[in-house]
């Protein structure tokens, strides 16, 4: 079992939605928290460091920009509104791009779908997204699979829901891939998501599942 923390990256940019990230946020700093581990090593990262207005008039703090990032193991890319204006920035959208490039996981809710497709990173890959997003995906980029059918999409290492209330159950798809399906299924049901997997395998263990 791995020891070393996932170094982990969350896109902030103006307008985010809060959801969004404060979700997997919560949920990737609860796993292992009982055994005194640390599976995620989590960074806020925009386009400059500082204050991040998000859609629910609370403010975030980035830790790193965008420029001087030096890659992660996870990305997550929150949706929102401002998530439109973020794909308009090139600096911000060639960032998402090394980022994702050199990621293990990559994973988007709501519209960060839509930063991955200007980040020219859906190329053959299948993403949830809703019917009106789905039709502009692929517009953009003809090659992506949009499904606005199911509401959760694993292709490769890419990783995705259409709506906000889905994160919790993202962010546990992301402690099975990196940890394994047993830390996250006893982490959804610590925490009360009903989360099922990937697969639709629940599989709940009472003890610890990592050395003391």
């Amino acid at each position: 079992m791995r020891t070393k923390p996932y170094q982990t990256a969350v896109a902030l940019f103006d307008e985010v939605e809060l959801l969004d990230v404060a979700g997997p946020i919560s949920v990737l700093s609860s796993a292992g928290r009982q055994w005194n581990f640390q599976p995620f090593k989590i960074e806020l990262v925009a386009k400059r460091i500082g204050a991040i207005a998000t859609r629910s008039a609370l403010t975030l703090a980035a830790t790193h920009s965008a420029s001087s990032h030096t890659g992660c193991e996870c990305l997550i890319v929150p949706g929102g509104y401002g998530a439109r204006q973020a794909a308009e920035d090139p600096e911000f959208v060639a960032w998402l791009a090394r980022a994702a490039s050199g990621a293990e996981h990559v994973a988007a809710i709501g519209n960060g779908v839509w930063l991955l497709a200007r980040a020219g990173l859906l190329d053959e890959h299948e993403v949830a997204a809703s019917p009106d997003l789905a039709m502009q995906i692929s517009e953009l980029c003809p090659s992506a699979r949009p499904n606005s059918r199911d509401p959760l999409c694993s292709s490769g290492k890419f990783s995705s829901v259409s709506k906000s209330a889905l994160a919790l159950d993202l962010s546990c798809e992301i402690v099975a891939r990196c940890f394994g399906q047993k830390l996250a299924s006893t982490l959804s049901a610590q925490l009360g998501i009903d989360w099922q997997g990937e697969l639709g395998a629940l599989d709940i263990v009472a003890g610890p599942l990592l050395p003391k």
